[in-house]
């Protein structure tokens, strides 16, 4: 049984790099597309993989860009995450789960699913208010999308609170 939780939890963390390889490429190709998009409305209609974006470009360039950058703080706050997960899959990391190091690595993770959790409400309120004011549809984030973003922040809080009891007594 021991082979298979091996297995499973190496399959895991090359998953986790996988992961956090395609999130660095969304952004990549976002920022991309952003770029080409600056002297081109047509490019916001299809930023990236039927992202469109077109109706905030014709609304507002500024508005354009900032919903664009909430998009790609999103994916690289996420590469954060996935990077922090290899870490913690890592070999060294599950001999011994109650180390400062685990601790160390899930304080980071609770902070960064906090700040995700954070770009997506704004997000989402930006969008609202530029379609109540603009009169367009807005394409907000998934509040269960956000919800699992929180849930990842509040499941590390408690990892994080255990591992601290245990190496402080």
């Amino acid at each position: 049984m021991k082979n298979a939780s091996e297995w499973i939890l190496k399959a895991m963390r090359l998953v986790a790099w996988i992961v956090f390889v395609w999130m660095l490429v969304k952004a990549g190709a976002i920022i991309m597309s952003y770029g080409a998009s600056i002297n081109n409305p047509e490019g916001a209609k299809d930023l990236y993989r039927g992202l469109d974006l077109s109706r905030y470009y014709e609304a507002s360039f500024f508005h354009y860009s900032v919903i664009v950058f909430y998009y790609i703080l999103l994916f690289l706050l996420q590469a954060y995450m996935a990077l922090f997960a290899t870490r913690l899959l890592s070999e060294s990391s599950l001999v011994n789960l109650q180390t400062e190091k685990v601790s160390s690595m899930l304080h980071n993770v609770s902070i960064t699913a906090l700040m995700a959790l954070i770009v997506g409400i704004v997000h989402n309120i930006h969008v609202e208010t530029i379609a109540k004011f603009a009169q367009i549809t807005a394409d907000t984030f998934s509040g269960e999308y956000l919800f699992m973003i929180g849930l990842v922040f509040a499941i590390s809080l408690l990892f994080k609170k255990e591992i601290d009891k245990k190496t402080n007594t």
